[in-house]
């Protein structure tokens, strides 16, 4: 059950934060009025979550009518030791306790808690008061605890960076947009923390006339804000997920951005690249140049086959040195001079042939004058051959024979 009595300005800004349960057990006169209070705090950071309980048995409290009881505390705040109001409830107002008579149990509990935020580190005492009708009238009761609240730790260092990756394929390009590094954690919805590894917004912008299909061009995190808690990595597969394809209408430069809005100091990470898409082959529009290029690679090697063939009149120049051994030909009539030696025995055959020879002619040509003119020649044949014999007996031997044979050639 919710109090909803009169409060005052430190328990309107407790009602903020959670409203204190009451549960009424049954009267008992016979109890002595009395109240515990259960503290506890939790810090997270510069902040501090109060649980506060209270429980006990006090008088009635008289309205100015009657009397009557109470199923909760009279009044409890909780102060967190600095200049900052304190959260409670206060069911005081119009209310006075009776110091006598019967009495009834107490409790009360702060469901959701309290929450506080420091705004300096340091040590503070958080002291929980409680108000019950006691003993002589109005009573209290303290309870206390300490929290330390730390030096924050420094924010982690984040830092991200963009990139496109991607290939060419005649006038269509395939590109796959990534980030990389960390950012801080998000906001998402109500005080809710979310790490997610992509920025909170990224677009790519393409030049005019391209043709884009496939893959996510732009997206993000809807209704998120960044923090300045936590380090995340970004993930570069949930940004790419298809690659973009992209068809430029000709042959030319072009550049595409990325851009990704993230939660570092820096906030926009871009990354510009510039795709050349070269001219389409030219082999079927024109296959002339094609055949020329190679025309000239054959040629070359026709000059180098002509160049041995001066080389091969190299190698015959030993033909003239077959000559060379040749000469020693001249000489070989030299030794073959032993023929006089020959000739030499021969003498007598000669001078025994002459003589027959010129009876067998003389006798059958012995009718006219001609044969006189054979005589006359065979004797000077037969002169010469007598010559040539006296001489071989001389000192000309080898020459008179050479003449003799001659004249007898002729």
């Amino acid at each position: 059950m919710s109090r909803s009595i009169r409060v005052t300005k430190a328990v309107a800004v407790a009602s903020l934060f959670g409203a204190a349960t009451i549960v009424a057990p049954a009267a008992n006169a016979a109890q002595e009025p009395s109240m515990t209070i259960t503290l506890g705090a939790t810090v997270t950071g510069k902040t501090v979550d109060v649980a506060y309980k209270d429980s006990g048995v006090q008088y009635y409290a008289n309205d100015g009518r009657k009397a009557m009881s109470r199923y909760g505390a009279m009044a409890f705040f909780v102060d967190y030791g600095d200049d900052s109001d304190p959260d409670g409830y206060d069911g005081r107002p119009g209310l006075t306790c009776e110091t006598t008579g019967p009495t009834s149990p107490f409790r009360d509990s702060v469901s959701s808690g309290y929450s506080h935020t420091y705004r300096k580190a340091g040590t503070y005492t958080i002291t929980a008061t409680g108000y019950y009708c006691g003993e002589g009238g109005l009573q209290t009761v303290e309870k206390t605890t300490t929290v330390n609240i730390a030096k924050p730790a420094p924010a982690p260092k984040v830092r991200a960076a963009a990139h496109i990756e991607y290939t060419v394929d005649g006038l269509t390009a395939t590109l796959v947009p990534s980030v990389t590094g960390t950012q801080h954690e998000m906001k998402y919805g109500r005080n809710k923390h979310a790490k997610y590894g992509v920025p909170l917004v990224y677009t790519m912008s393409f030049p005019e006339g391209a043709e884009v299909s496939g893959g996510a061009t732009k997206g993000g995190i809807k209704r998120a804000t960044c923090t300045k808690h936590g380090s995340v990595e970004f993930d570069p597969v949930m940004l790419s997920g298809d690659p973009v394809v992209v068809t430029f209408p000709k042959p030319g430069t072009y550049e595409v951005t990325l851009s990704a809005d993230v939660c570092t100091s820096q906030r926009i990470v871009s990354k510009t690249v510039t795709i050349v898409v070269p001219p389409t082959d030219p082999t079927p529009t024109d296959p002339t140049p094609e055949p020329t290029t190679p025309t000239p690679k054959p040629t070359e090697p026709t000059p180098t086959p002509t160049t041995p063939v001066p080389t091969t009149p190299a190698p015959t120049t030993p033909a003239p040195t077959t000559p060379a051994p040749t000469t020693p030909v001249p000489t070989t009539p030299v030794p073959t001079t032993p023929v006089p030696t020959t000739p030499v025995p021969t003498t007598p055959t000669t001078n025994t042939t002459v003589p027959t020879t010129t009876t067998s002619t003389t006798a059958a040509t012995t009718p006219g004058t001609g044969p006189k003119v054979e005589t006359d020649r065979m004797g000077d044949d037969t002169n010469a051959l007598s010559l040539g014999v006296a001489g071989l007996v001389g000192a000309g031997a080898l020459g008179g024979i050479v003449v003799a044979r001659r004249r007898l050639q002729q």
